[in-house]
């Protein structure tokens, strides 16, 4: 027996949820207003509004393109998926889904990086231009090129000769030359021009430093030594590269700004007890992970919020290395990590006591989208703890499901084919005639006159004997080669181009996958169908057992989503 998987269930919870945080609704006259706001209809006492409605299918909308307009969801049938979605949300709170240790979790993350996402979008909102230094540096750094002769030595006692030889006044270019003829060096003196960034590290630093004109000291490459002279240096137009710079000039400005914020904040909220901070050793087996991950002195104070502990601190860490905490302190890792990991979590404690104190979670952009997304949790959860520990799949259930579907799991037809192009129809009719006489194909393509020469001909088609799949061919390829068995020869003409001489070599007729290779893709959808079924079934039975009052529907209802539902 196979029971369906929490992943495949909560796929399933999201693809059964139309949720969005799209924002905007059209007026809706003629419906009552509850809170203030036009409702659709009413499911156990709560509304569900047209705000709603209208972000649902904003959402389905916004996955379209402009030839799906015939999968467009009725407004009628959406409203009806809504209320039954309101109707299994409903069931997951009383039966107390929402107060689960993994969807309490879920919704605590989300709901401090919308606030935090929140603030420092806020924070940022009027930055709209780099600065133009840092555009130019990040542009020049990003096309820079420079030109470089090199030669490669095989020992280092001759690069420093050769170098002796230069700082003396040597030619670089003719003693460098000297060495490659007498076979102590390797390399080309014409020079090329080379993308900074693609150089080495070792080649790079040097050539930073250098002056155009300037030869280098030997730079030791694996076990071979390089001198190399900068010849030039120039910095390319590249309007894709500019536009790059100043995107990333605009993030960095963005990034500093979000910094000081930041660091603004710790100073506003937080007092550390730094000489605690400094006494925390975790890798010293005293006192010992176990203890400080128990250990509740307070390391940080908040300004009106809970304290963070050595404790806390020390969680945060553990979490860092999921190899094992006692592990990372063998390899004295986890120290470094103290004082950036305690940063991280005095950053995520101002900006969310910031947010709130900005009112940020009583706006409605943020009750709607923390809202949508508990319920896109409730809803997995009901399917995953309620629907799914009952959804199984046997083998024989498979079997059957691969029968009726063998079409879905089924190889396709290959083809190899070889081909002769030719110009005259004529000549390739009679190239056939002599390949079905016992003419060699290969002495043919050698020999026979009027082909088409390769990379002549506009748009012609290769086959070059390689095995196709033969849904992939040109229609009228298909066509040509139908009823063909390996050896025969048939003609394709392709009017006002070529004339093709094809070869049958191979054919594999379309062949069922084996059973064992489907079976993981066949379950997965076979799973898939029955959630969906069992879904439906609770939505019946809640639809029933439940008290909804719909205000708009049909003629109605088409009438108030019209703009949208084009």
């Amino acid at each position: 027996m196979t029971r369906t998987t929490l992943s495949a269930a909560f796929a399933m919870a999201v693809a059964l949820l139309f949720l969005s945080v799209e924002q905007g609704f059209p007026a809706g006259k003629d419906l009552p207003l509850v809170g203030g706001k036009p409702t659709l209809a009413m499911v156990n006492g709560e509304p569900l509004t047209l705000e709603t409605f209208d972000r649902a299918l904003a959402g389905i909308h916004g996955g379209m393109t402009d030839n799906a307009t015939q999968s467009r969801p009725n407004p009628s049938q959406l409203l009806d998926r809504l209320i039954n979605v309101r109707l299994i949300l409903q069931e997951a709170r009383n039966i107390g889904l929402d107060e689960l240790p993994e969807v309490r979790s879920a919704e605590k993350v989300f709901v401090e990086d919308t606030l935090r996402g929140m603030l420092y979008g806020y924070h940022v909102r009027n930055i709209g231009k780099p600065d133009k230094k840092v555009v130019e540096k990040l542009y020049r750094d990003a096309v820079k090129e420079v030109k470089v002769t090199s030669v490669l030595i095989e020992k280092e006692e001759d690069g420093k000769r050769l170098e002796a030889e230069v700082k003396a006044g040597g030619d670089f270019g003719e003693l460098a030359k000297r060495m490659i003829a007498a076979g102590e060096a390797k390399g080309s003196m014409e020079g090329q021009y080379l993308k900074f960034e693609s150089l080495g590290t070792e080649v790079a630093t040097t050539v930073s430093s250098m002056k155009i004109g300037e030869v280098s000291a030997p730079i030791k490459i694996g076990k071979q030594f390089s001198l190399l002279k900068l010849e030039d240096i120039r910095f390319p137009k590249d309007t894709a590269a500019r536009a790059q710079a100043e995107k990333d000039a605009l993030q960095a400005k963005k990034t500093a700004s979000l910094q000081a914020y930041t660091e603004g904040l710790r100073k506003k909220y937080v007092t550390i007890d730094q000489k605690l901070v400094d006494s925390l050793d975790y890798e010293s087996s005293e006192p010992g992970i176990e203890k400080l991950l128990a250990d509740d002195r307070t390391l940080v104070k908040v300004k009106g919020e809970k304290p963070v502990s050595v404790a806390e601190l020390s969680k945060a860490l553990e979490k860092k290395f999921f190899h094992g905490a006692e592990r990372a302190a063998e390899k004295k890792k986890i120290n470094r990590q103290k004082d950036l990991v305690l940063e991280e979590i005095l950053n995520r404690r101002v900006t969310i006591k910031e947010a709130k104190r900005q009112k940020l979670d009583r706006t409605e952009f943020y009750k709607s989208k923390t809202g949508e997304y508990l319920d896109g949790i409730l809803f997995g959860a009901f399917v995953q703890k309620v629907i799914a520990p009952d959804v199984k799949v046997d083998q024989e259930e498979l079997k059957r499901y691969y029968q009726a579907h063998i079409g879905d799991y089924t190889f396709p037809e290959m083809v190899r084919i070889d081909g002769l192009v030719f110009s005259d129809r004529k000549i390739a009719e009679e190239a056939i005639e002599k390949l079905r006489k016992g003419a060699d194909f290969q002495w043919l393509r050698a020999n026979a006159e009027g082909q088409v020469e390769a990379g002549k001909g506009e748009n012609l088609l290769e086959f070059g004997g390689q095995l196709l799949a033969a849904t992939t061919l040109p229609e009228e390829v298909r066509r040509a080669v139908s009823g063909a068995s390996p050896g025969d020869y048939r003609l394709y003409a392709d009017p006002g181009n070529a004339y093709y001489v094809l070869d049958i070599r191979e054919r594999i007729p379309l062949r069922p996958m084996p059973f064992e290779s489907a079976k993981g893709e066949m379950e997965k959808k076979v799973i898939a169908e029955k959630l969906q079924s069992v879904v439906r079934d609770w939505e019946e039975k809640l639809r029933k057992a439940s008290d909804v009052k719909i205000y708009a529907k049909g003629e109605k209802l088409d009438r108030i989503v019209n703009p949208r539902a084009r």
